[in-house]
């Protein structure tokens, strides 16, 4: 009798050990910067931050990167971005997005990406690279060229508030630009009616930048040429003052030979 207990205590130790080996197995854990999706045929998808069991043909498993992705929007030339006073505008901005640690937010990703593309920088690059760049757009036609150059921060304000939270569930963290200048004048196009407007305005600044130019070279020419002749002035009353001194002395030994001849006449 006693065998036969000793032999079924043994199978379910085993059959025990067999099955925390399998939960053990099962249980898939991820890191901080990590969410685990898993779904069980047709239910509702859960979210886990930590770790869950997921039991292989059972559940459906996949893992979103919730790390910061970088992405770089560069317009030149023609594809520069036209500024309100028509004044086009070459830029490269970049911008840091993520998906933020909530389960609203993972399954918006998981839902119109998908995680395997969004685990993917250039597939991350390509997705957001046409929303950012109509911010982009929208934001520099509501500035002139000179207000841009003016206040950066200002811009960047106001395309972060343009983006808002049309990211496919990714957020916005920061925005920096890295190039804002004036699109060359050989990179327009004189038939587009912005870049006219753009060129009328260009020309008519370098005409009063020269013109003011002009005026401030003969300005300083003028105020050399006063100085110079103060100079000058100076110069002759020196030379006058000595002149005199030295005729106030000539009269005086002549006045004083003079007086000696006649005294010794006398």
């Amino acid at each position: 009798m006693e065998t036969p207990f000793l032999l079924a205590i043994a199978g379910v130790a085993a059959a025990c050990v067999v099955c925390c080996g399998w939960l053990l197995r099962s249980y898939r854990r991820v890191g901080p910067g990590e969410a685990l999706l898993i779904e069980l045929g047709g239910g509702p998808t859960r979210v886990s931050f930590g770790s869950a069991l997921v039991v292989r043909g059972l559940h459906r498993a996949e893992v979103l990167d919730l790390s910061v992705r970088k992405v770089v929007v560069e317009r030149r030339g023609k594809q520069g971005l036209s500024c309100a006073d028509g004044i086009r505008v070459d830029v490269r901005a970049t911008f840091l997005v993520k998906v933020e640690r909530r389960e609203e937010s993972v399954l918006r990703v998981a839902r119109e990406v998908g995680c395997a593309r969004a685990n993917r920088v250039e597939e991350v690059q390509a997705l957001l690279e046409e929303r950012l760049v109509c911010a982009l757009a929208n934001s520099a036609s509501t500035f002139n060229f000179d207000e841009l150059l003016a206040d950066r921060s200002l811009f960047i304000d106001h395309v972060m508030v343009e983006v808002g939270d049309e990211l496919l569930g990714f957020t916005l963290e920061r925005m920096s630009l890295g190039r804002l200048d004036q699109t060359p004048l050989d990179q327009l196009d004189p038939t587009n009616v912005l870049d006219a407007q753009g060129i009328l305005k260009l020309t008519e600044r370098a005409t009063r930048l020269a013109l003011e130019t002009s005026g401030h070279r003969m300005q300083q020419e003028l105020r050399e040429q006063r100085q110079k002749m103060e100079r000058q002035r100076g110069e002759l009353e020196e030379l006058r003052r000595g002149a005199e001194l030295r005729n106030e002395e000539e009269l005086a030994r002549e006045l004083e030979r003079a007086m000696t001849e006649q005294a010794r006449k006398n």
